[in-house]
């Protein structure tokens, strides 16, 4: 559907992309609602007394609904991941299958609570679409363009860099102190490699972020052929 209501709301723009940029701009349009979708729900749930009074053991069957849709996004995230693994890389790749197989354990009424602080930092993703659809859109030298690229690196930073991080810090340390409550421990342990594998994954990216920072705000829009590679959402 993404193609046709693009085509009739700006053709003029849309027309002059080439194929590989209208499947990228599809890809950017389901990726803005679905982390749309997740920061919504996980900031309803951020303050949820089911959740946050056990953090092992805490149940939310609502929750576990929109746990199930979220698996689906991601199955479809890591088919993408797989079939243009020339564009997307390892990292994205390894990024996918965690969310896949983590979304797994979420949905077998384990460690729900673990699903805010890995699903929130989507919230930043939001912004990260809005900048790729405005490059696309032939926007890069606008004002709105660089004020969403401040509000990217403000989200990321505070949410993925610190929120998330933060907890699988915690998490990390109470899976080595064998406080686990009645979670099965090897479901546990793999949050506990998870959140240090998103951590890791964070800091890499970070250092990217803040060089197209650079670029975006004092040298101008970076150049085509470099961006194509990091047109992919985390």
């Amino acid at each position: 559907a993404v193609p046709t209501i693009t085509n009739m709301l700006m053709p003029r723009m849309y027309s002059r992309l080439s194929d590989a940029d209208k499947r990228s701009w599809c890809i950017c349009v389901l990726t803005l609602l679905h982390s749309a979708l997740d920061a919504a729900v996980m900031l309803t749930y951020i303050n949820s007394s089911a959740l946050n009074g056990d953090k092992m053991d805490g149940y939310d069957k609502k929750f576990e609904y929109f746990l199930a849709i979220a698996l689906g996004y991601y199955i479809w995230d890591l088919s993408v991941c797989l079939s243009d693994y020339a564009n997307y890389g390892l990292m994205y790749l390894i990024h996918g299958s965690l969310g896949v197989f983590g979304l797994l354990v979420l949905t077998s009424r384990q460690l729900q609570f673990y699903a805010i602080p890995y699903l929130l930092p989507e919230l930043s993703s939001v912004f990260l679409n809005i900048r790729h659809l405005l490059k696309y859109a032939g926007r890069t030298d606008s004002l709105i363009y660089k004020v969403n690229f401040v509000i990217f690196v403000v989200a990321f930073i505070s949410i993925r860099v610190g929120f998330e991080t933060w907890h699988s810090f915690h998490l990390a340390l109470n899976v080595y102190h064998g406080n686990t409550g009645n979670a099965f421990y090897p479901f546990a342990v793999y949050f506990a490699i998870l959140g240090i594998t998103l951590t890791t994954l964070n800091f890499i990216w970070l250092r990217q972020i803040l060089n197209a920072a650079y670029y975006t705000l004092f040298a101008g829009p970076s150049k085509p052929a470099k961006d194509a590679r990091t047109q992919k959402t985390d």
